[in-house]
């Protein structure tokens, strides 16, 4: 049982008329039943679109799609804007700034030209735009997984991958309640698996890390299928620098203090849902020093060599050149970055349940038992983390501070330690998860 097909295992990803005729009918496929789940999801997140938002992403979004129509610098400090914003919990150690590529600077932007357009002057509505991209990125994701799994399984199989992805409350909260944009970055790296010539495999996945910067960790493993293939790597990743230099000369954004933040991102810690939240929760026990040594940021670097050698593990175990090996490969690389990176977020799972989502759809669903039980693990982080989901309601409930702050002092230290020991939790499943991977070959 969860045997991978051998007819999988020895298909070559670039003899692909037969399956492209196969995705060519994996629309006809959803038939009513199909459309009736996308329907579904499309409208469980719209409900909660317009008046439920991250009060620092999300609120940095509002900031962010006004400073891109006013000629401000999206690298720099973003103010609160009149009659928008809805939040203010920035600090000197958290500053109202973004440290992604500029695709989701432009998107806001244009957001907020349509908004300025309209005529409709409600904030809830700004909103509302705000989360289109977002949620119809996420819908988006779960047919182009419903498509894969149809064109290397079956029907069946193919509908329980989209109504997992569709109904997940951790899929919903991310998109459509926090605003976060990962899925449109997943959903490019899914098409970049699913093409069948270099050239293809090479753009989804350049425009995939200049949407946000995490599908760099896929560049080798999706547009190498040999040793002699590191140029398209190179190529894919060039391209995703290419584009948000390009752009940020275009726009006259000042190239230093962009590139310094985008620099920081590569080390930065914090809390965290992984093992390394143990530096900063002894650190809040005051029994480690403070975590802003040098020592402790060349820690938070450690994932980039943790990710070259385990994606040449991947490559001397599975090889790229099938399908099979290539989403193996795929799960070791993610599996390894969510275990090495000084600081996991929430919203990093979604890498791993996406292609684990595939991988049991299609090759081992005796690994169902595992992804679920990381799914709730990262659920609950989620839901402990972001005060039982309170801070959600941020934009029509502004005690959500003061809420937090009553949490603070009542449950503050039981909170810390709930999530300090999700978090090692998280990282022992995907630990689990990695020599899983491994042993299957």
């Amino acid at each position: 049982m969860g045997r991978p097909d051998s007819l999988h295992l020895q298909e070559p990803l670039d003899e692909g008329s037969g399956r492209e005729w196969l995705r060519s009918t994996a629309f006809a496929a959803l038939g009513r039943r199909g459309v009736t789940l996308l329907a579904a999801g499309l409208l469980i997140r719209e409900l909660f679109s317009f008046w439920t938002g991250h009060p620092t992403d999300f609120e940095l979004w509002v900031r962010l799609g006004y400073a891109m129509s006013h000629g401000g610098n999206p690298y720099g400090v973003l103010a609160p804007v009149p009659g928008l914003s809805f939040a203010n919990v920035f600090s000197a150690d958290n500053a109202p700034t973004i440290a992604y590529p500029p695709f989701w600077p432009i998107i806001t932007g244009l957001v907020y030209l349509l908004y300025s357009l309209n005529g409709w002057n409600d904030r809830f509505f700004y909103y509302f735009l705000l989360k289109q991209p977002v949620i119809l990125g996420d819908i988006a994701l779960a047919y182009l997984l419903f498509s894969y799994v149809y064109s290397k399984k079956s029907a069946n199989q193919a509908f329980w991958v989209l109504s997992f992805w569709l109904f997940s409350p951790f899929t919903i909260i991310i998109s459509g309640i926090w605003g976060m944009f990962d899925s449109i970055a997943i959903a490019l790296v899914i098409l970049a698996i699913m093409s069948t010539s270099e050239l293809k495999r090479v753009f989804w996945t350049g425009l995939g890390v200049f949407v946000k910067s995490i599908p760099v960790i896929y560049a080798a493993p999706v547009t190498m299928r040999r040793a002699r293939d590191l140029p398209a790597a190179i190529a894919s990743v060039g391209l995703a620098g290419l584009l948000s230099i390009g752009t940020i000369v275009i726009m006259k954004m000042p190239l230093q203090v962009a590139t310094t933040t985008l620099e920081s991102t590569a080390s930065t810690g914090g809390w965290s849902m992984s093992v390394w939240d143990a530096v900063f929760y002894l650190n809040y026990l005051g029994l480690l020093p403070s975590s802003d040594s040098p020592a402790y940021r060349v820690l938070g670097l450690i994932w980039v060599p943790a990710l070259i050698i385990f994606t040449w593990v991947a490559f001397k175990r599975f090889g790229t050149q099938t399908d099979y090996g290539l989403v193996q490969s795929l799960l070791v690389c993610t599996l390894a970055f969510l275990i090495f990176r000084a600081r996991v977020t929430e919203q990093y799972a979604l890498y791993l349940f996406a292609l684990g989502a595939v991988d049991i759809a299609v090759w081992n669903p005796a690994r169902k038992s595992t992804l679920t039980g990381t799914v709730v693990v990262a659920l609950f982080y989620l839901v402990i983390n972001n005060y039982f989901l309170v801070r959600f309601l941020s934009p029509i409930y502004p005690g959500f501070v003061n809420f937090e702050n009553m949490m603070y002092n009542t449950i503050g230290p039981l909170r810390y330690a709930l999530t300090f020991v999700t978090g090692i939790a998280f990282t022992c499943l995907n630990i689990r998860y990695l020599v899983t991977v491994l042993r299957r070959g």
